[in-house]
């Protein structure tokens, strides 16, 4: 199921960054697109497929698996990023709680990710957020293939 949540996200970003480019952040894709429901019909499916093996991974703290989706699912809901604030409490919370979950398996790994990622940000690169949330979904597919 994962591998498939991962087929469903990945091949969607691709997509739409091939056809409109990439934006600032994932969620533009919602407004980018001809079809802004299919960024939410991708978040939930994609979210519910990745959950039962984060459940079965086990881990010390099976509860940020939970909410890491949970979020996701929020951001499936709530897509209006530019006007609706409950898809920032979904996009934080499944950020926040997708990478703290990596990291309970993976400790060193999201670490060395993050400062790269700090590097990033702080070399003013271009879209440092999308490279920021792709790099989220990186560690959370990494753990549950690994």
């Amino acid at each position: 199921m994962a591998i498939i949540s991962l087929i469903i996200l990945a091949t969607y970003l691709i997509a739409m960054g091939l056809a409109y480019g990439v934006r600032e952040y994932v969620s533009d894709n919602y407004y980018i697109g001809k079809h802004p429901w299919l960024f939410s019909v991708v978040m939930a499916v994609s979210g519910g497929l990745m959950l039962p093996p984060m459940l079965e991974k086990g881990g010390d703290a099976p509860f940020l698996a939970l909410f890491a989706v949970f979020g996701l699912l929020i951001v499936a809901l709530a897509p209006h990023y530019k006007a609706d604030k409950m898809h920032a409490v979904g996009a934080f919370t499944a950020l926040i709680c997708g990478v703290m979950w990596a990291m309970s398996f993976h400790t060193r790994i999201v670490a060395c990710v993050t400062m790269v990622w700090c590097f990033y940000w702080a070399a003013k690169l271009p879209r440092p957020y999308y490279v920021g949330e792709v790099l989220a979904f990186g560690l959370i597919y990494g753990t549950l293939l690994i």
